[in-house]
């Protein structure tokens, strides 16, 4: 028996993930201050925390970071499917829909 392995180029995209939220935080850069705002989804409350920290103690220049959730997906449709079949090949090669069934029925006390 032969084991035969082809090898192929694969594009990925990343992207925003649909669900995702954008997550912004802050940072005084301003040297010895340790004034930070923790990331937070409300934009607005990190704008308005850094205006205030500006009027109280004069500092002007803040670090901001904006994070996201991102995804990997296959750029390809077509190997998208491909995969998909294959991986639902060996799921039902496996079991895997015996073990669904079990796992409504199992119970922990």
């Amino acid at each position: 028996m032969s084991t035969r392995s082809t090898a192929r180029f694969v594009r990925y995209r990343v992207m925003a993930h649909p669900d995702g939220v954008l997550h912004v935080s802050a940072t005084c850069t301003h040297s010895g201050c340790h004034f930070v705002v923790f990331p937070t989804e409300k934009h607005d409350e990190v704008s308005q925390r850094m205006r205030e920290h500006t009027a109280r103690s004069g500092h002007a220049v803040f670090a901001r970071t904006i994070q996201d959730t991102a995804v990997v997906i296959l750029a390809d449709r077509a190997e998208q499917e491909r995969r998909a079949e294959v991986n639902a090949l060996e799921y039902r090669h496996l079991g895997g829909a015996d073990e669904d069934g079990l796992a409504d029925t199992w119970s922990v006390e």
